[in-house]
């Protein structure tokens, strides 16, 4: 597997196989560089990116702009589609800052 991040909070974990990233813990600011790096990383594998945030129990803001300026810098049919639970209010989040309207972020519920 390449390009991995892991600290005492998160841990980043790309597909060989598929255009994917799982996400595990908490994504705080300091994440933000690893993160853009790993979902950027996946560009090659399809036009389809998934993150799947689904092991992740905190989400800062800081890191959810990362998600919505890597999904602003693909062109269709490329899109960004972000996995999580509803207890990280996704689709709230977005809502709330206007993001919901971009057409290369597809949030999905777990």
């Amino acid at each position: 597997m390449r390009g991995y991040f892991t600290d005492d909070l998160l841990l980043i974990l790309p597909s060989d196989t598929t255009a994917s990233v799982r996400l595990f813990g908490e994504v705080i600011s300091t994440h933000r560089g690893p993160l853009a790096l790993a979902i950027t990383g996946q560009s090659d594998q399809g036009d389809e990116i998934t993150v799947d945030l689904t092991g992740v129990h905190y989400l800062a803001n800081s890191a959810l702009e990362i998600l919505v300026a890597v999904a602003l810098r693909l062109t269709q049919p490329a899109c960004l589609v972000v996995r999580a639970t509803v207890e990280l209010d996704l689709r709230g989040r977005l809502a709330a800052r206007g993001w919901d309207q971009i057409n290369t972020l597809r949030p999905t519920d777990a």
